[in-house]
């Protein structure tokens, strides 16, 4: 195994990537490497196959029992450099996980008008961070949804769900430096579980948190500012899964 470790140069365009990955290579790679959390074994196989070229923020997508998912990302590098990065840097094993002849791109557009309206899918883990003079906090990190339940121990003193604060969430994070608007009305939580992160090699501790995916509409409302959010993603942990923006038309 080789570590990739050239870089893209900072003035290429955008590009969006798609990969097939082979799901039992890919759990297999994962045991013969002590590896736990599937979320930083594919950091780690993206970082060791690509260095500074890996995709960021990325998606994995594979469906419940298939033996093949596909790999979503944004980042400066094309096919062409990914799959000569493959041919170099990854060892054979690794080279079946992820095939060279998989990997595509585009380059995604720039400077969207404002205004335009687009949905959208994303994963995200949305957690706040306590500050420090919090009374009784058992984190430093906490889900939205408890660190708000919090603020209203009474029964029934709760009002929002939690499909509700995660949108209020997400909203702040479209809105940072004025880059999008969302639509509530338009915006459900697909799916939420609590799952365990496990963020360095063969570590013993861990940290849970919410893993939620939310699908909904947009508004553009700077076209610089989000284009600056497609490239970097949303929230924390974007380097491990979570954060991408993938687009889709907006239903009327």
């Amino acid at each position: 195994m080789t570590m990739a470790t050239d870089a893209a140069p900072e003035t290429a365009a955008l590009q969006m990537v798609r990969a097939e990955v082979d799901v039992r290579q890919f759990q297999r790679w994962m045991g013969m490497r002590r590896l736990q959390d599937p979320d930083h074994a594919m950091h780690c196989l993206l970082t060791e196959c690509f260095g500074n070229l890996a995709p960021k923020p990325f998606r994995l997508i594979t469906p419940r029992g298939a033996s093949t998912g596909c790999l979503y990302g944004y980042g400066q590098a094309d096919a062409d450099a990914l799959r000569e990065s493959v041919a170099i840097c990854a060892d054979p094993l690794q080279a079946r996980i992820i095939p060279g002849s998989t990997i595509d791109s585009k380059v995604m557009p720039r400077q969207l008008a404002a205004g335009k309206r687009l949905g959208f899918e994303v994963r995200i883990r949305p957690i706040v961070r306590r500050t420090r003079n919090a009374k009784d906090r058992p984190r430093k990190e906490c889900d939205a949804f408890l660190y708000e339940a919090i603020q209203y121990p009474e029964k029934g003193g709760m009002k929002r769900s939690r499909e509700e604060v995660y949108a209020k969430w997400l909203s702040g994070r479209l809105d940072r430096k004025g880059a999008a608007i969302l639509d509530f009305e338009k915006t459900t939580l697909v799916s939420f579980q609590r799952t365990r992160a496990f963020r360095k090699l063969h570590a013993l501790r861990h940290s849970q948190g919410p893993d939620a995916v939310m699908r909904g509409v947009l508004t553009i409302t700077d076209s610089a500012a989000f284009d600056g959010l497609l490239a970097q993603g949303i929230g924390r942990h974007r380097a491990y899964g979570y954060g991408m923006l993938l687009l889709r038309p907006a239903r009327a």
